[in-house]
């Protein structure tokens, strides 16, 4: 199937914009703790930029504790018209931003609202030219790897995602979708709220390995950040994690080896049912209670 014959699809994520309390705590959390390179200002925002990035995957500004935006990657202008064409014809609203309104790695973006009211950009990206202060630390994240939205109504969320070319991968028992928009088993996942939440479930950065994964576990603890779930392997995915909170209280997630597959290949969802409870090692305990409701 051509470029033209299928529909587009956004590539993964490019950035993750949060409001925060105290952004002063959060900066420290995330340059000294998490291993993000502070970039400075960028916008109203802080920027940070994972190991294996080349712009600011995270970008931070105080306020009251939400995601300001959540933007994935397309691979030039043309998809982007074309995208925000396929969203236009599902009713969608998408909006260019304006020049003065892009970020340091944005080329152009458009903006629009998901089915559950979240900001999302799609944004056609060109690299941040400014050079690292620092190369970065040994076991600093590659990348966010993937995001985990709450919404309160699944079916449109992932009609929503659909229109940017995602498809379920997996699904659990637990109110679970797994979506894939590149080889990675998922790139976005939605957790079904009983309660009408619309927020952020967590937040996932890319080690590469169970070895650095658990390298960062044995850190962590050394610098008296307790590990709130795991470290485990998951199911869907396959991936071996270890969850935390920052400063903020979200929850953030270093994994590794997730499972890929052929990003164009069509693949059958597997439903994961009651007998898995989100560690198919059966080590890491019950996850926290925010975590699931």
């Amino acid at each position: 199937m051509t470029m033209q014959e299928r529909a587009r699809r956004v590539q993964g994520i490019h950035r993750l914009a949060l409001r925060v309390p105290d952004l002063g705590e959060a900066r420290r959390f995330y340059r000294d703790v998490w291993l993000l390179e502070d970039r400075g200002s960028d916008l109203d925002f802080a920027g940070f930029r994972s190991g294996g990035e080349d712009h600011d995957d995270l970008v931070l500004a105080e306020g009251s504790p939400q995601i300001a935006h959540l933007a994935f990657q397309v691979a030039s202008t043309e998809e982007l018209e074309a995208i925000a064409t396929q969203l236009a014809a599902a009713g969608f609203s998408p909006q260019p931003v304006a020049e003065q309104g892009l970020f340091r790695s944005d080329q152009a973006a458009i903006a629009v609202q998901d089915s559950d009211g979240r900001q999302v950009w799609l944004v056609a990206p060109q690299p941040d030219a400014s050079e690292l202060v620092k190369p970065p630390a040994v076991l600093a994240p590659n990348r966010i790897g993937h995001i985990v939205l709450w919404t309160p109504d699944q079916d449109a969320a992932e009609r929503f995602y659909a229109t940017l070319g995602f498809q379920v991968t997996d699904r659990t028992n637990a109110g679970m979708s797994f979506l894939r928009c590149n080889a990675d088993h998922h790139s976005l996942a939605l957790m079904k709220s009983r309660e009408g939440r619309t927020g952020l479930q967590h937040v996932a950065y890319d080690v590469g390995s169970l070895d650095n994964v658990m390298r960062n576990f044995a850190r962590l603890r050394s610098l008296g950040v307790n590990c709130v779930w795991g470290v485990g392997r998951h199911g869907p995915g396959n991936n071996v994690f270890s969850y935390y909170t920052d400063p903020a209280g979200n929850y953030i997630e270093y994994y590794g080896e997730m499972e890929q597959f052929d990003a164009n290949a069509p693949v059958e969802p597997q439903i994961w049912g009651p007998q898995h409870k989100g560690d198919v090692w059966g080590v890491a305990g019950v996850p926290p209670l925010g975590f699931r409701e």
